[in-house]
Parts: structure tokens; sequence; C-alpha cells
């Protein structure tokens, strides 16, 4: 049993084991899937058989927002590294549950990719470090929407994952005729590890966690400390999952 205390809160998190391994499942599983609709789409667009502006924009964001309804009340719904790592700096997601979460999304993304395998890498009209760039940018926007709607959950409410696949399609109808961008540590280093060109996608896994940096230090500036429903919103809420109990 682990228990973690939410900013300046009354409340505490307990998640026993088995909770917490039900929700890397969903994490891996969600991760998985991203890499799946990404690529699979991919794919049908090189073969003809899907519009490009669907499988660069409609199928990313569509998948992310199918997801997040689906295991948001079990995990969080994060599915992204960089997600995961601003939930844990901005103090509403414990740091014990980071390396599960991190290698639930690494290994269903591997694993995707996996069954996917022979899917060339995606085009690059820009040097490394401006795709770096578009990166961190894509994603700052991204976790900045993440924890804004996280700390409103009780407002927006279903919404959320309808408001968040919208940012993914928007992020990826603005870059993605530059550069590969994925927003996701976890998408882009899957396949890049399958292909073994990792060192070459540097710019995919490293540019969204420092977005997400940046948008965790704007989150703070603009909005103070964490509150417990970012914690319950970035924890998943569903019965047995986490609940609050009172502090003595």
């Amino acid at each position: 049993m682990i228990v973690r205390t939410v900013s300046d809160d009354a409340v505490e998190w307990r998640v026993s084991n088995v909770t917490l391994w039900r929700r890397c499942v969903a994490e891996g599983l969600g991760a998985g899937l991203i890499v799946l609709g990404d690529l699979g789409a991919s794919r049908l667009a090189q073969l003809g058989l899907l519009p490009e502006v669907v499988a660069q924009v409609v199928v990313p964001g569509a998948m992310v927002m199918v997801l997040i309804y689906l295991f948001s009340d079990l995990s969080g719904a994060h599915f992204n590294p960089a997600v995961t790592v601003a939930f844990t700096l901005r103090r509403c997601f414990p740091w014990q549950h980071l390396p599960a979460y991190l290698g639930a999304q690494l290994l269903g993304a591997l694993l995707a990719a996996r069954l996917l395998d022979g899917l060339p890498a995606g085009h690059e009209r820009v040097r490394p470090e401006q795709a770096w760039g578009l990166e961190g940018a894509a994603t700052a926007l991204l976790v900045l929407l993440a924890l804004a709607t996280a700390r409103r959950k009780a407002t927006i409410g279903p919404e959320t994952g309808l408001v968040i696949g919208m940012t993914v399609g928007l992020a990826h109808a603005l870059t993605g005729s530059l550069t590969a961008v994925t927003l996701n540590p976890a998408r882009a280093l899957g396949p890049a590890l399958v292909r073994g060109d990792a060192l070459e996608a540097w710019p995919h896994w490293t540019g969204p966690f420092v977005g997400a940096a940046v948008a965790v230090a704007l989150t703070w500036l603009l909005r103070g400390p964490a509150t417990s429903e970012e914690a319950q919103a970035a924890q998943g809420h569903a019965e047995g999952t986490a609940s609050p109990v009172a502090r003595s």
C-alpha cells in the first residue's frame, strides 16, 4: 500500500499493488494502440487506401480521444511518458509509480511496433534541432491543456477526451508536414528501437520531455500548486483505484 499526500490539501491517496498493476496494463495498452493506430494509418495512406490528412491528423487525435474515454478512470489515461513526467513534476502523481508507468508505456509501444515491423520512419523536412523544437513546442501545448483540464475536471468532465484529442490532431496538422511529430516519447522510441535508428530519432523522444517541463513551469506560474482534483484526474478515479482518505 502506497500513500501519497497531494500538495497542501488534507488528502492522501492510497494505491494497492494490484491497482498499480491494472493501471500499468491500461497504460501499456493505450500506448500500444496509439502506435498501432498511427503506423497502421500511415501504411494505409502509403497504399492509397486512406487520405493522407486522415492518417496524419484525424487518426492520431481520434485514437487519443477514444483511449481517454476508455481508460481515464483506471489510470488517468496518460499513455505518454512526457505527460506522466509532467504530472509527477506537478506533484499530483507519485514518484513511486513513475518507473512502472514509463516502463508500461514503452513496452506497449515496443510490442505494437513489432507487430508492424518494417514500416519506415516518417518524413523529415527540417533539421534535427528544428524537429526537436517542434516536438517540444507541440508537447508543451498538449501538456498545458492536460494540466488545465485536470485542474477543472469537475466542470469539463467527459469533454476532456474530445478536447485533448482535438489538440493532438491540431498539433499534427500544424507540424506534420515538416517532421514526423509524435508528442510522445514512447510513440517515437518504440518504433525507432524496432527499426534500429533510436539515436537518429532523438529529437522525437527527447523533445517532448523538455516541452512537458516547460508546461509544468508555466502551470505553476499561472495556476500555483496542484490540487487534489488534479491528482484524482492524474491517477484515475474508478472505484477501488484511488480514493481520498482523511489525514490524521
